[in-house]
């Protein structure tokens, strides 16, 4: 979802002639069902998954459609509108993370289901491999374990003294365990004391800072969810206002006001999405589409949020940073 988080990949809209398409089946429109956390936040048709799949001869409007259902945090509805979708007509299913798209696979095993920005779809059980997933569910993985050490070796660049972290990771997400794992394994390495607990809520994200701040941690992770995506703004305000600095993969916090953002690039993930759903629409089984990991990463800096928080960023990392906020 190329948006605010997860972002803005899908709406509607129609653009110019579609390039011939080899492979498709003349005159059939293609129709794309997309189930995400929160709305759109782009034009009609405009981001990169349109992009890419505009080179790749297909036109959103013309030879292909895409309906868009939004969950916010509330995983329960996401059965019910898939089948929707299905009554509509999708080809394809478009789900972000792990989560989503096990919940999708509860109500189809044959249509394709693509799962963008997911953790770990084989350790979820929603694929045999990465090279052959062997079910309907393919996609787009962007968690390496590498990151949930990176984010940890980051805050202590940042904050030398640092001891005391917290991290929140969704509950019920077995595609979190890896980043865990190596999360666990970096604050050993780091010396640092880690915290973890599991959310599903905002209430539960309130609970959690509150409970930090008791227990004097001193820098915040976010493992990214759809209750972090949706509750950007809040989760911001909270850390801001016990004065938590905070680091996550999403780059929009960074943008609302966190310290910092390191992950995937969104543009190469979204991108990457088109690539599959390109083959799909030229007739190869999800089941026999490799699962794509996302190997370009990007690092933003917040540095009005560190002067807020008394923080003096080393400038070693700053001239690492892909970007700045001053």
């Amino acid at each position: 979802m190329e948006r605010r988080t997860f972002l803005g990949v899908i709406t509607s809209g129609l653009l110019a002639a579609p390039l011939a398409a080899e492979g498709q089946q003349p005159g059939k429109v293609w129709r794309i069902g997309a189930i995400f956390d929160i709305p759109a936040d782009r034009p009609a048709g405009q981001g990169w998954f349109y992009d890419r799949m505009r080179e790749l001869g297909w036109v959103y409007g013309q030879n292909f459609l895409l309906e868009r259902r939004i969950y916010g945090d509330q995983y329960e509805r996401i059965p019910d509108m898939a089948s929707e979708l299905i009554r509509w007509g999708a080809d394809v299913l478009y789900v972000p993370g792990v989560i989503s798209a096990a919940l999708v696979q509860q109500v189809t095993r044959t249509i394709p289901i693509v799962s963008v920005a997911a953790t770990d779809l084989v350790a979820a059980g929603l694929a045999a491999s990465l090279a052959r997933p062997g079910g309907n569910v393919t996609g787009v993985q962007t968690q390496t374990t590498q990151v949930g050490s990176k984010h940890l070796s980051l805050l202590k660049e940042a904050i030398p003294r640092l001891s005391r972290v917290g991290l929140v990771i969704p509950r019920d997400s077995p595609g979190y365990l890896a980043y865990v794992q190596e999360a666990e394994a970096g604050a050993t390495a780091l010396n640092v004391q880690l915290r973890i607990v599991a959310i599903q809520g905002v209430e539960e994200v309130e609970a959690a800072f509150a409970a930090f701040r008791h227990e004097r941690r001193e820098a915040i992770v976010l493992a990214r969810s759809a209750t972090i995506i949706t509750h950007i703004k809040t989760i911001v305000a909270l850390a801001l206002k016990h004065r938590l600095p905070t680091i996550s993969d999403l780059p929009q916090l960074v943008t609302e006001g966190g310290l910092m953002a390191y992950g995937v690039s969104w543009a190469e993930m979204f991108r990457s999405v088109g690539d599959i759903v390109d083959k799909i629409f030229r007739g190869a089984k999800a089941s026999e589409i490799p699962i794509h990991q996302s190997t370009t990463f990007s690092l933003a800096v917040n540095l009005k949020t560190a002067k807020a928080l008394g923080l003096t960023i080393p400038q070693s990392l700053l001239l690492r940073a892909d970007q700045v906020i001053e």
